[in-house]
């Protein structure tokens, strides 16, 4: 093998690394190599194959074409290569940066999530929860779970189930509800309102819709402490179906208005592309998709 050969060879290796940890750092701590040599090496194959391979930025990795090709190309070779030499490239060292809304987090994800954290040890999870839009390169977010409309059009969406909204009570509020026929009466009664739906459109079986703006008694960001100002006799709160699902079982809350449902929103997943991501990336792509069915199955 000639030295040209083995000297690219060895670049192809590290830039194999650079790709799959996410970054020119964690692939530096991976291969105890200092960020200033990983850097330039990846330069000097670039150079060598007279093209670039990575859009530098100072928070996230992206490939170009041909560097996604370089990539495909080389990543079984590379693997194989490191379990030969009793490395590994199949257990990503780690942080993985993951942004979703507070309540989806917290209410619906949390058990899966520390699932995945049991059968990954290896990868570190730091979840930013936050009901505002993001910049999510900016960020330095790998994966992004929303609900509604794809803050930017640039990055991958996959859905994950959809949020079934409509009206609920508690039992006790309820029975002030016995004159309560139409949306338009709502406005008669204390209503709870929570991010990120603060107006609504209800819509009968019969075809006919109501758009309610009206005023409410409370307002919150936080869907559990909406649900539980709920229960306690707080008034009407409108919000998705999974959200409530324990205290319809219980019989904490009954459903107000049945004929008249909610919208439909969608949750999706958000990533930077289909194909090259870090292996911790689809790891959790993955393990979240096959759980979805799980998550969005409400009965």
């Amino acid at each position: 093998m000639s030295q040209h050969l083995a000297c690219q060879l060895e670049l192809i290796h590290l830039f194999v690394h650079v790709v799959n940890a996410g970054g020119f750092s964690p692939a530096a701590q991976e291969l105890k190599l200092p960020i200033a040599t990983v850097s330039r090496k990846i330069s000097k194959l670039e150079q060598s194959l007279n093209t670039q391979l990575i859009m530098r930025s100072t928070r996230k990795l992206r490939l170009t074409e041909e560097g996604g090709a370089l990539f495909d190309r080389y990543y079984n070779v590379v693997a194989q290569f490191d379990r030969i030499c009793g490395q590994t490239i199949n257990e990503p060292q780690s942080t993985l940066r993951i942004s979703t809304p507070v309540s989806i987090t917290s209410m619906i994800l949390i058990e899966a999530i520390n699932d995945f954290s049991k059968q990954h040890p290896h990868i570190q999870l730091h979840i930013t929860q936050n009901n505002s839009t993001i910049d999510l390169i900016d960020e330095g977010v790998d994966v992004a779970i929303v609900g509604g409309a794809q803050p930017d059009s640039s990055w991958v969406s996959t859905s994950l189930g959809v949020l079934n909204y409509g009206l609920y009570a508690s039992p006790e509020y309820a029975k002030q509800l016995i004159e309560l026929r139409h949306p338009k009466q709502l406005v008669d009664y204390q209503l709870i309102k929570v991010w990120p739906l603060f107006n609504w459109t209800l819509k009968h079986h019969s075809g006919e819709q109501y758009y309610y703006d009206g005023p409410a008694k409370l307002t919150l960001g936080d869907l559990h402490g909406a649900i539980r100002a709920t229960v306690g006799d707080g008034g009407i709160l409108y919000g998705p179906e999974l959200f409530v699902k324990p205290q319809l079982l219980n019989e904490e809350l009954v459903p107000v208005l049945a004929d008249w449902a909610g919208e439909h929103r969608r949750i999706s997943i958000l990533y930077h592309q289909r194909r090259q991501q870090p292996l911790k990336v689809k790891l959790f792509i993955e393990f979240i998709q096959q759980r979805a069915a799980t998550i969005f199955d409400l009965f």
